[in-house]
């Protein structure tokens, strides 16, 4: 090879290295680069993250927030609702599941639970400690809470809150600007099952709650639904969470029927409650001059259906997709009250079909025991 070509190829290798040098210091800048962008927005995450505001407030009287929410309705925080809080002020029986039950019987429904109150006794259950939906008879608890922080003199105004009304709901057919008294609020809750005055009844009574009549429709509601969750927990409803006062579908928003039979005996205290839960219908006249008629949901109530039971004086009925056909049924006789709760029948007839049978078991299993 040649001196002229030699020193070619030796000039080539040397710009070669130089580009190579080159290509590695912007490289290395370009790293420096990252890595300083990278630390300017780990810190300004670093103190988002120290003044964010929280999805949820895990207070006494908390919601969640939203996008609609101001920041300014957040209350103050408080230490959750415990677990093992003492249930002795509020008398509420704890029923407890055995491996076996007076009543030997098979029914079609998925869950069912039949509890005599005065023995203090579980006398059938089948699948109670199972997760199931409540559907509408989430109602008992919602109307057990507005009377637990509604004054009785208590005028409710439908609002905004009815937006969150699925439209496939039942409704009692409140409409904004309606004037509601108390027992017309129950009533409208616990007979046409209205998922629209359970709206109106939350966003009044979380206001009370919440001690702030300002807070927006999203923040009252989600304040009441809370105390709702709290009030399961005290009572030893352990295994429940409801996401909102009607009973619409949410898979968060679940329970079991021993759960749902603490409710139902928590319930029982309330006479007003009560007594709204045994009409058979109703003819309401509101606050603001309208004037309703409602039918109670419940057929064992009604003489003209062939589902009456003359014992029945209550107390809900649901129903979704999801939950399938519910019923909490309170009837007395042989101065017993019993409680049956069957959810999950595939069909309307079922439900009743199974209702009428466990309470007739339930019945002759108490003549007998008492020798009437």
């Amino acid at each position: 090879m040649s001196k002229k070509h030699k020193k070619k190829k030796k000039n080539l290798t040397k710009a070669q290295a130089q580009k190579r040098r080159r290509a590695a210091m912007t490289c290395l800048r370009a790293f420096f680069v990252i890595l300083l962008a990278g630390g300017v927005i780990g810190g300004i995450a670093y103190v988002n993250k120290s003044i964010e505001i929280p999805l949820t407030v895990n207070a006494e009287n908390y919601y969640q927030i939203t996008e609609e929410t101001e920041a300014t309705e957040i209350l103050d925080e408080t230490e959750p609702v415990s677990a093992s809080v003492d249930l002795s002020k509020y008398n509420i029986p704890q029923p407890e599941l055995q491996s076996t039950y007076p009543i030997d019987m098979v029914i079609r429904s998925e869950y069912a639970i039949v509890y005599d109150v005065q023995a203090d006794e579980v006398l059938f259950a089948k699948n109670a400690d199972q997760k199931c939906y409540p559907a509408s008879t989430t109602k008992i608890l919602t109307a057990a809470v507005i009377l637990d922080n509604a004054p009785a003199d208590y005028q409710f105004t439908a609002g905004e809150e009815l937006d969150f009304v699925n439209p496939e709901s039942s409704l009692a057919h409140v409409s904004k600007g309606n004037i509601l008294d108390l027992p017309t609020t129950i009533d409208a809750l616990m007979l046409p099952s209205g998922n629209d005055a359970s709206y109106m009844a939350a966003a009044n009574v979380g206001r009370l709650i919440a001690g702030n009549d300002t807070i927006s429709p999203q923040a009252a509601v989600q304040t009441f639904v809370d105390e709702m969750n709290k009030t399961a927990m005290l009572i030893g409803a352990e295994n429940t969470h409801f996401s909102d006062p009607d009973g619409f579908h949410d898979d968060n928003h679940y329970t079991t029927v021993l759960d749902m039979l603490k409710i139902t005996l928590y319930a029982m205290k309330k006479p007003e409650l009560m007594e709204s839960a045994g009409k058979a219908n109703t003819y309401a006249t509101f606050v603001s001059g309208e004037q309703i008629s409602w039918e109670n949901s419940n057929k064992l109530l009604h003489e003209y259906s062939d589902c009456y039971y003359m014992y029945a004086n209550g107390m809900k009925t649901g129903m979704t997709d999801q939950a399938g056909y519910c019923v909490v049924a309170t009837a007395k006789r042989f101065d017993h009250d019993v409680i049956c709760l069957v959810f999950g029948a595939k069909a309307s007839d079922i439900r009743w079909n199974d209702t009428i049978a466990l309470l007739d078991a339930a019945f002759v299993q108490i003549r007998n025991r008492e020798g009437i």
